[in-house]
């Protein structure tokens, strides 16, 4: 089960940071305007905020369902930069600081960094610190 937690969660972590790549992909080289993917980076940004929520609460039931227990993993690290992502996000929306939304969308990006390490070494932290 939590194999589908997390392969879940890298799902929506994909899609809820789709309409800034879409968006990117569109702009250097498809130059699409309106129509289906207008619509489809509005459905996108509807369900950016739920599926942050979602992934906020999968994934320390993904923790504890793989390693048997709440424990520092590279995980670990993916769900703090999620929830600094999120508190970032929401503290952007709150205030409207463009500032804040710039360093939403870093974090958003060190997420991505973390997640590979996650999926490829996920012992890393064990290894390197002999936890």
């Amino acid at each position: 089960m939590y194999d589908v937690l997390g392969w879940l969660n890298v799902g929506f972590i994909a899609t809820m940071t789709a309409p800034y790549w879409l968006r990117e992909i569109n702009k250097r080289t498809l130059n699409l305007k309106g129509g289906y993917y207008a619509k489809l980076i509005k459905v996108l940004r509807g369900i950016h905020k739920p599926l942050g929520l979602l992934v906020i609460l999968i994934a320390p039931v993904h923790g504890y369902l793989a390693l048997g227990g709440l424990r520092l993993h590279t995980g670990s690290l993916v769900f703090a930069f999620v929830s600094l992502t999120g508190i970032l996000g929401l503290s952007f929306y709150l205030t409207k600081k463009k500032s804040l939304f710039k360093w939403h969308k870093v974090f958003a990006l060190t997420i991505f960094v973390f997640l590979g390490i996650h999926l490829l070494f996920p012992s890393a932290l064990y290894t390197l610190f002999k936890i």
